[in-house]
């Protein structure tokens, strides 16, 4: 059953991992959607994977993290014509401790776990003519909301994120527009790859995904501001 018709909703970082579970779900729930990554490869796999009649898929191969990436966006502006829903997934990890932080690495934290969230929000709404856009969802994590010693640098980028996403969440509430964040814990994705971990235990993907799904079925007078999501057991 599909609880949506024809509404477009934009995902960063959509080739794996909480993403791509994200695709999927919205795609089932009958949404066209538009999947942003790097990697052309990838895009086109995720495409043929999640077609379906009647339901549009479109991909947008672009580094969300490049300096230049405002021109970048605004190039490709076309596609997001008729916006609905934004997810801001993309992102990265670092480990690096407060008092050795490389400033370059720091740097680069903030261009994906920042920066590139910001520019992708800016563009689609100052394409939002017909205020189509109904919600704006960030992919946070639990870091967001206290910061690591073993990754000082993630942290501050992601403490930084939150902060956005709350201005962002009161400057657009008197519109209507809807922003929410989810800050989930250890989720069972690519990052884990090669480490000696119980990854069953973990929160996973499809998880966060029926958590997008919940937020989207809110009645419009009702706003889930922050979701904190973690798993049972697992401790990394």
């Amino acid at each position: 059953m599909h609880y949506f018709w024809k509404m477009k909703a934009v995902i960063s970082g959509a080739t794996r991992g909480i993403g791509k579970a994200i695709a999927k779900k919205l795609v089932l729930l009958g949404y066209d959607v538009v999947l942003l990554a790097r990697n052309q490869e990838d895009l086109e796999q995720c495409k043929l994977e999640l077609s379906k009649p009647k339901l549009s898929v479109e991909i947008l191969s672009i580094d969300l993290s490049e300096e230049n990436v405002e021109h970048k966006l605004k190039e490709n502006a076309s596609i997001f014509k008729d916006t609905c829903i934004l997810i801001n997934n993309v992102g990265s990890y670092s480990m690096q401790n407060g008092a050795n932080i490389d400033l370059r690495i720091l740097k680069d934290q903030m261009n994906v776990n920042l920066y590139s969230s910001i520019a992708l929000t800016q563009q689609i709404l100052k394409q939002d003519t017909e205020a189509q856009v109904q919600n704006i969802i960030n992919i946070a994590s639990v870091m967001s909301l206290k910061a690591t010693s073993f990754a000082a640098d993630y942290s501050m980028s992601k403490h930084a994120f939150k902060a956005w996403n709350d201005a962002l969440r009161e400057e657009l509430r008197n519109s209507g527009k809807k922003v929410s964040a989810i800050y989930p814990g250890s989720v069972n994705t690519s990052s884990w790859d090669g480490l000696d971990v119980n990854r069953s235990e973990m929160i996973q993907a499809e998880d966060v995904a029926e958590i997008v799904s919940c937020v989207l079925t809110m009645k419009k007078n009702t706003l889930l501001e922050e979701i904190h999501v973690s798993p049972v057991t697992f401790k990394p």
